[in-house]
């Protein structure tokens, strides 16, 4: 493409992740001109999808180091298998898969999903149900979750008692805000002994509860208030789309194709997205300091290729990006005393994906009739039950394991196979030992024979800084800026969230950012008239 040097742009946006693609979407037709680039030659950051020669050359990457990135430890396992079998017990062509980095489903009734049909975009997706989830029981097989009060009536391992425990508490949780006097003086307690001594649930009925936070924390660390919404999410979830199930995830990818589809429809929006540029540095233009100090002056950036050696400069208003795709910031004085409220963790997660000789065709049970077959499950191993119970009364259980198990029906792999995506919140060698496990324990419990295995698998580490309470966004300046009114120009987004369903937050800091920017302009947040050819035809998009 020709150069952006001494080019001028109203917004640059830094990356490529869900944040920035959704932000460049909700600017791309509101008269701003923006330049949308990326250090990577492929879109999604954090949340990109990858074909399996992609994922080694990603999983090379980050072993030689150099540039900033959520992961790190990462190793590609392949099993090699004989010209012998069926095409199910072989691996196929690269670009038959798409894994996805960071799989995540999507709650019916998160708010991204009217945004993504207002914006127009929806119609360049496509959503895949999300049907059963399972725990693995302390007897070492998998239970079915109850999906609603058909289930649990219909269930004989629940004695009378306990189902009518389980239905008061589910009734509570339905309308739990209007009740504070039930749940307030447990806000901060662990979630499992407000279930004991406010509805007498039985123990065996903890982990199918807890299952249904998506937690990834131990039940002793897991507290009342949050495990509350997370449930109430879940359950107000069931139904919205067709009976039974509550969850969506996208085709082809996950969160990745809506990152690339909003890109595509940003550029024919108006934006131009650059692949393969990354930010070096930002300073103040210095053929503007004539103007006023207490006025904010466009900002000179440089970018640079890292396909070459030159770099370019470009001159922006504002610079938008997360702190992967920013160099070393320094904050203004407004940040300091701001963040000095915030504490912040780095929360470290171990994550593999794997690829199974076998469609688990189990574990995709029918919802209800007339309703589209699942695409996705959910397995949870919960804390302690993967190993010897005495790990469990230990001061530091294990975290529980959460497994998402994806048909080839959601694109991500050939017919006749699946995906397995698993997490744990425990790092190094032993989270690797903890997954593989869990993996093993899932494909023996599938009742097959043989045992289905796994063809190819790569294991990672992914961590996050995590500030609380989370701000909606924070402001931050180079040392280059010092105090200058264009410091408040420099925005960045918190890292990509961990969480395994998608966090709602994430459109509430967009709009915030984008009403920064637009100012007395902002109307309309993501609600677009119908243009033809919106997200089909990329003009403007560079992949360079």
């Amino acid at each position: 493409m020709e150069s952006l040097d001494g080019t001028t742009w109203d917004v640059l946006i830094a990356g490529t992740g869900i944040q920035q693609s959704l932000l460049s979407l909700a600017l791309s037709r509101s008269g701003k001109k923006v330049l949308h680039i990326d250090s990577n030659d492929y879109y999604g950051g954090d949340e990109a999808a990858f074909s399996l020669q992609d994922a080694e050359s990603w999983c090379k990457s980050i072993g030689e180091g150099g540039e900033k990135s959520s992961f790190k430890q990462a190793v590609i396992s392949q099993i090699s298998s004989d010209t012998a079998g069926d095409e199910a017990s072989k691996l196929s062509f690269s670009r038959a898969y798409s894994l996805s980095l960071s799989p995540q489903l999507i709650y019916a009734r998160s708010p991204l999903l009217p945004v993504l049909v207002s914006s127009r975009i929806d119609r360049q997706l496509e959503f895949q149900a999300v049907g059963s989830w399972w725990v693995y029981s302390q007897q070492g097989h998998l239970v079915r979750v109850p999906s609603g009060r058909e289930d649990v009536f219909a269930d004989t391992t629940i004695d009378v008692r306990a189902k009518r425990s389980l239905m008061k508490f589910l009734r509570f949780v339905a309308n739990y805000e209007d009740q504070p006097d039930m749940w307030e003086p447990y806000r901060s307690k662990p979630f499992p002994a407000f279930l004991t001594e406010q509805f007498r649930l039985p123990p065996a009925l903890h982990d199918p509860l807890l299952a249904l936070t998506l937690s990834p924390s131990s039940p002793r660390q897991i507290s009342t208030e949050p495990s509350l919404a997370k449930v109430a999410r879940h359950l107000r979830s069931i139904g919205v789309f067709g009976p039974g199930f509550r969850a969506v995830i996208p085709k082809w990818g996950g969160l990745a194709e809506i990152t690339q589809v909003a890109c595509r429809a940003g550029a024919v929006g108006g934006a131009v997205c650059v692949l393969n540029r990354g930010v070096d540095g930002i300073e103040d233009n210095p053929t503007l300091k004539s103007l006023p100090a207490d006025e904010p002056k466009p900002l000179s950036v440089r970018l640079r290729d890292k396909n070459a050696a030159d770099t370019e400069t470009v001159t922006a208003e504002w610079v938008i990006g997360d702190e992967n795709n920013l160099p070393p910031l320094a904050p203004t004085q407004s940040t300091v005393s701001a963040s000095s409220t915030f504490s912040f963790s780095v929360l470290a997660v171990t994550r593999s994906m794997s690829i199974v000789s076998s469609t688990l065709a189990s574990l995709f049970p029918a919802i209800a009739e007339g309703v589209p077959q699942p695409a996705g499950a959910v397995v949870v191993f919960p804390s302690g039950n993967l190993f010897s119970p005495d790990r469990a009364q230990d001061e530091s259980p294990l975290p529980p394991v959460h497994a998402f198990v994806h048909s080839s029906d959601t694109g991500e792999c050939p017919a006749g196979q699946c995906v397995i995506y698993a997490s744990t919140a425990t790092a190094g060698p032993e989270g690797s030992k903890i997954l593989d496990e869990a993996v093993a324990r899932l494909l023996q419990n599938v009742g097959e024979n043989p045992t289905p295995q796994v063809l190819w698998s790569m294991r990672y580490e992914q961590s996050s800084s995590v500030p609380h309470p989370l701000p909606p966004m924070s402001t931050v300046g180079t040392g280059n800026l010092g105090q200058s009114a264009s410091a408040d120009h420099v925005l960045i987004f918190p890292p990509s969230s961990l969480d395994l369903a998608f966090d709602d937050a994430i459109l509430q800091r967009v709009r915030s950012v984008w009403e920064k920017i637009m100012g007395a302009e902002a109307e309309g947040f993501m609600t677009f008239e119908d243009r033809e050819g919106m997200g089909m035809e990329a003009e403007g998009e560079d992949q360079d």
